[in-house]
């Protein structure tokens, strides 16, 4: 979005390209979330996000159209399992309601020198009519889905995103997420360390490239996601009980 915090923005950006990390930046076509407005609008926004691209120094991916989340309940891939909170952009809704939303957002961004195939949900939440609408709307590749390798539904490649902070696992494809309007100064001092450390970074385009995971890599997905839904539910369990129960992001 244009309103960003661009001073957090850029502090980020600069650290990642300093240490030749190639972030994906997810880009909202047509922002309505006043929770995003954090600045006066900047009017070179879509150029300097064309630069950016052009130099291939990012990746980028659409997310969402207009960013504006409602309630709901019980939604059918990433909920309340995971600690985030029950509000989506377009988990629930119909695939024709999702195709022309979807589609709007992608001409935007076509029109504006942005064309891509990849797509980051708003707060982590889409269902399967969303697949099938983005395969529709020519995307190949999404930014989500708490898994340890890459894997294949409903013909997008999702390439899994598990952390919001930085962290080392070994054997495994993990995506950090970073909301820079919410970071301070600790969170830049954790990423330095973490780039420090030198860490194999690898970059959202080449793994979206990658082919279709192993029968292995499908077994260590379905066992890494029960346990990190049961860790997850014993952290929330045990801040319910400390009175500062507080889901998702």
């Amino acid at each position: 979005s244009d309103l960003m915090n661009w001073g957090r923005f850029w502090a980020a950006l600069s650290l990642l390209l300093k240490h030749k990390a190639r972030p994906l930046l997810g880009v909202v076509p047509d922002n309505q979330d006043p929770k995003l407005d954090l600045s006066g609008e900047r009017q070179d926004f879509w150029t300097v996000m064309r630069q950016l691209s052009n130099e291939q120094l990012v990746d980028i991916a659409q997310h969402g159209y207009q960013h504006t989340l409602r309630p709901r309940p019980g939604l059918q891939m990433i909920g309340h399992r995971f600690g985030i909170k029950e509000m989506s952009e377009f988990a629930g809704d119909s695939y024709a309601s999702q195709v022309r939303r979807l589609d709007a957002g992608r001409c935007i961004l076509e029109a504006q020198g942005l064309p891509t195939g990849y797509f980051m949900p708003p707060n982590h939440s889409f269902d399967l009519n969303t697949l099938r609408a983005l395969k529709t709307c020519g995307f190949s590749a999404l930014s989500d889905g708490i898994a340890l390798f890459p894997f294949r539904r409903a013909g997008i490649t999702c390439v899994p995103q598990q952390l919001w902070k930085p962290a080392w696992l070994p054997c495994s494809v993990m995506t950090i997420c970073l909301h820079t309007n919410e970071m301070d100064a600790h969170d830049v001092k954790l990423i330095r360390s973490f780039l420090r450390s030198r860490p194999q970074l690898t970059s959202f385009s080449r793994e979206a490239q990658q082919a279709p995971g192993t029968l292995a890599h499908r077994a260590a997905n379905a066992s890494f996601n029960l346990a990190y839904s049961g860790a997850r539910a014993a952290q929330l369990a045990t801040r319910s009980l400390r009175g500062n129960y507080s889901p998702g992001l």
